[in-house]
């Protein structure tokens, strides 16, 4: 890493380590760090997913974990789901020594210092793997969780932007509601919706793709102090390494990408959106 380099540094805000095929979750994260990136968010899909994403928090010092249950999930959602989604707040369930049968939110007394939001939950029209009402269920249940622990969502929409706004729309005026737009994918009027509920928008290696001009006018559009940087690895390599498998030490394509949207150097790019990341996420106060 250059000299220049070291004065600035990216947080990848939304990764899947646990499903990386090409690399540990170490060689990954080691990685990571030799191309600058100081956090890295670990993003959960389902119960056991979320366990393994604090599993992670607990051995990488620079991993936070998000659990949640991803739409593809949902199926069933029901009181079972969301009290344990509530116990692995706290990092408490059975693989951690407590049992959700001696456990009430009356027992639970302190968040978990590395989980840092919760998700990635929303609607997923697209594949519809889980029926709309479960998804929608899931999707409520979990943003709740995040107002009473004051903590914020992670938001997965794809082919869903009316639902998704219809159901934030009621909880945006909460003080303790906050929420980010991962992966973003719809027009610019749709971000200009989600700007106005108070959310912030992510990008992937998605705004590198030659045909993604639309997702290159939202980026232009949206202040650079709501937006954030994200891999989505596995998934989502940028342009450069289209085809392959993607890594958090790729997030510095996207950081480049918007720069040149926005003239911008990279370094600023880097300096304010890791900050967004620091503050909206809580990371300062979780070291």
């Amino acid at each position: 890493m250059s000299d220049n380099k070291k004065e600035y540094y990216f947080i990848d805000t939304h990764a899947h380590l646990g499903m990386l095929k090409g690399k540990t979750p170490e060689k990954a994260v080691k990685d990571a760090e030799k191309e600058g990136i100081r956090y890295i968010i670990n993003v959960g899909t389902s119960l056991e997913d979320s366990r393994i994403s604090i599993d992670f928090s607990n051995k990488f010092t620079n991993v936070f974990a998000s659990i949640g249950i991803h739409p593809h999930d949902a199926s069933g959602f029901g009181k079972k789901e969301e009290f344990a989604l509530e116990l692995l707040v706290m990092s408490c369930s059975g693989k951690f020594g407590c049992s959700m049968k001696n456990n009430s939110r009356a027992n639970i007394k302190k968040k978990h210092n590395k989980v840092v939001a919760i998700g990635e939950t929303g609607f997923d029209f697209y594949r519809n793997l889980s029926p709309k009402k479960d998804q929608e269920k899931a999707f409520i249940s979990q943003i709740e969780l995040a107002i009473r622990y004051d903590l914020p969502v992670i938001i997965h929409d794809r082919d869903a932007h009316n639902d998704t706004l219809r159901v934030l729309k009621k909880y945006a005026g909460n003080k303790n509601f906050r929420a980010v737009m991962h992966c973003f994918s719809g027009d610019s009027g749709f971000a200009e919706e989600c700007l106005a509920l108070g959310l912030f928008i992510s990008f992937t290696g998605v705004i590198t793709f030659p045909n993604a001009k639309s997702v290159a006018e939202v980026a232009s559009a949206v202040p650079i102090g709501r937006i954030f940087l994200e891999t989505d690895s596995p998934f989502l390599a940028p342009q450069a390494k289209r085809g392959k498998e993607n890594y958090p030490e790729y997030v510095k394509y996207v950081a480049s990408r918007i720069a040149e949207i926005k003239k911008l150097s990279i370094g600023e790019v880097a300096s304010v959106t890791s900050k967004n990341a620091e503050k909206f996420f809580s990371l300062s106060r979780k070291l």
